[in-house]
């Protein structure tokens, strides 16, 4: 089965911008789409690079923020981001062809240990982007036979809600997550999302105050400031199709584990369900299933 039989992934993508585009743009596109990545291409179309919500994690409060904001611009982020090149931050992206096969597409993902790949024709123009969200979803409200025990991440990075947007920033790039549970006393209070940062660093507001000077203040402000709740939640014991149901129905990618007393004891996100599900079922087991869920319902995204 082709990619182009199946039409999963997003035709074009939601964002795309040229090399020479600054990163203040990339960074109002990606919160304005609520989109993770982030591809570059020429005046041709041709893709060239790519830029994800790690990156600009990263360059927000993570190495490059010591080595580029602090070491080149002295701390002024907005200088930085409407100064600094997003080719500059851009990773070469791996790609798959229109009339690539599923099985291709689920292994290159794997073997790259990335959650998007672009979609390009065989000029090498970007037609579209298939994110592990695209394929993750065909498997909504579908028995895995697979507990979401098995494949949750434990432990998981937290914060608490007091806690402030500049550690919310550097836990995100030092542990390369995209989402942070909230937890007071044991007890679950939000949940913090790489989206709700960007959109909150990318508002209007945001921006004045760092065009401004006025980094410190906004780099304090409380991450339950910006939290969502109620957050979503799923058992252990549950079938991993069910937690991609709830993710699917709310448009997020991640689910907090609880106990039976309602204790926050793993974290299940897509990542995991993508890399994690094939090694379980095996990848042509996978593969198969995904196949016989689109023949089934002709899914398309």
């Amino acid at each position: 089965m082709k990619l182009f039989e199946i039409g999963v992934g997003r035709y074009p993508p939601a964002l795309f911008l040229k090399p020479d585009s600054k990163l203040l743009e990339v960074l109002i596109g990606m919160a304005s789409k609520r989109v993770r990545h982030c591809p570059l291409v020429d005046n041709d179309g041709k893709l060239v690079g790519m830029i994800s919500v790690r990156d600009l994690v990263d360059f927000l409060g993570g190495r490059r923020f010591k080595d580029i904001v602090v070491g080149t611009y002295s701390g002024d982020i907005y200088k930085a981001l409407e100064e600094t090149d997003a080719l500059s931050l851009s990773y070469k992206p791996p790609f798959v062809y229109m009339d690539a096969g599923l099985k291709d597409i689920v292994e290159t993902m794997l073997y790259r240990g990335v959650g998007a790949l672009a979609v390009v024709n065989r000029d090498g123009v970007l037609v579209g982007i298939i994110s592990e969200r695209h394929i993750i979803s065909l498997f909504a409200d579908v028995e895995t036979h697979v507990k979401v025990k098995e494949i949750m991440t434990k432990p998981f990075a937290s914060l608490t809600p007091s806690d402030n947007i500049r550690m919310g920033l550097q836990l995100m790039s030092e542990r390369r997550v995209r989402r942070i549970p909230l937890i007071a006393g044991g007890e679950l209070q939000g949940i913090v999302t790489v989206k709700d940062i960007l959109g909150f660093l990318a508002s209007d507001d945001v921006l004045k105050a760092l065009r401004a000077g006025d980094a410190q203040r906004v780099y304090e402000t409380p991450l339950a400031y910006i939290a969502s709740r109620p957050v979503v939640t799923v058992s252990p014991e549950d079938d991993v199709g069910v937690a991609v149901k709830r993710m699917k129905e709310r448009g997020i990618g991640a689910v907090v584990v609880v106990s039976a007393e309602k204790k926050p004891v793993g974290i299940l996100t897509e990542r995991d369900i993508m890399t994690r599900l094939p090694q379980v079922k095996g990848v042509e087991t996978f593969v198969d299933e995904l196949q016989q869920k689109i023949y089934a319902s002709r899914v398309t995204f």
